[in-house]
């Protein structure tokens, strides 16, 4: 706690809150001693103009508030000056964007009216100003999101204090902040639904047919290189030993060269799967129950491919043109 709070001063406050909101009563002990302490370490009073404690379902909760955030930016040392205000609907004001953005305002001393928008103007150590305005309809999406029923919210003596809180909330977010005020405009959003439905980007979603390839993808692979393998060392006890020992150094140099560079692309992938290869998927797809429309994607490329995938999972083999594997004009 600052050397300026005295600590009898901080518990005399403390208690007055309580008193004035009899709920903090009946949330948990820790909590309440857990916001306090919160309190004390922004060096800020719980006077509802620093800073409020509030009750949400049954813990306390630390609410920094407008006059609490001022006071320590202008101690952070990042921000000379830092004015927040709130606009009612009988006041002269008037505001632009763009290449000479400026703000005016000139507050009514009758009526003020219906509040109608807040702003925000901070005057950096650099001399820069940044302003920011939002309407009252901007403040009520934020105050919406709200989750405590006795917050200061729903008073109307703090309403437009929290107003200019939430300008003032947002401005930060393009300010130079200190940790120190970074934490403290965080302070209370576990009050807030800050990643509510209405601010969710909500995928689109994923067809069923798209799900199917991307499993057949998966579980295809290993089927494929498991049936490679296995030919390759039939392949290799029919002939010669040092047949064997050429083809032996030539697929240690592919995968050693696989190893190293990077995913050949589709096309060169395909030329690997023979019709043979995409007969057994296909019949394997069936056996393991898949869907027939869940052609993986390295036979939808080729149309021979296609034909044996299909061919081999409808079990109808003579009807694929029986799946000539032998090159064009090379019967034997």
């Amino acid at each position: 706690m600052p050397a300026h709070i005295p600590v009898e001063r901080f518990m005399r406050v403390v208690m007055t809150a309580i008193q004035n909101n009899p709920d903090l009563l009946k949330v948990s002990r820790h909590s309440l001693f857990n916001s306090a302490m919160k309190a004390a370490q922004d060096g800020l009073l719980p006077d509802s103009r620093e800073g409020a404690i509030v009750p949400y379902k049954d813990q306390a909760q630390w609410m920094p508030m407008i006059g609490g955030v001022r006071k320590k930016a202008r101690n952070s040392g990042e921000i000379a000056t830092w004015d927040v205000h709130a606009v009612h609907e009988n006041d002269d004001f008037d505001f632009e964007l763009g290449d000479n953005p400026f703000i005016r305002h000139k507050p009514t001393l009758g009526d003020p009216g219906k509040l109608i928008a807040v702003y925000s103007i901070a005057t950096l150590k650099s001399g820069e100003i940044s302003r920011d305005v939002m309407s009252v309809n901007a403040v009520e999406k934020i105050r919406t999101k709200s989750r405590g029923k006795n917050t200061p919210w729903n008073d109307p003596i703090f309403y437009d204090e929290m107003a200019k809180k939430t300008v003032a909330r947002r401005h930060s977010k393009v300010l130079p902040m200190s940790s120190d005020l970074d934490d403290l405009m965080r302070r209370d959003d576990g009050l807030y639904d800050i990643e509510g439905a209405s601010d969710k980007q909500v995928a689109g979603p994923r067809g069923l047919e798209q799900k199917l390839d991307a499993l057949a993808d998966m579980r295809d692979e290993e089927t494929i290189d498991h049936e490679v393998d296995e030919k390759s060392r039939k392949s290799a006890s029919g002939s010669s030993p040092a047949d064997a020992d050429q083809r032996g150094d030539q697929a240690d140099t592919s995968r050693k060269a696989s190893g190293d560079s990077a995913p050949q692309s589709s096309d060169a992938d395909n030329s690997e799967i023979t019709v043979d290869v995409a007969l057994k998927a296909g019949a394997s797809a069936r056996e393991d129950g898949r869907s027939r429309k869940a052609v993986p994607a390295k036979y939808k490329t080729d149309e021979k491919l296609l034909e044996a995938y299909l061919a081999g999972f409808d079990g109808d083999v003579e009807d694929n043109g029986d799946v000539d594997e032998s090159e064009p004009g090379g019967e034997e």
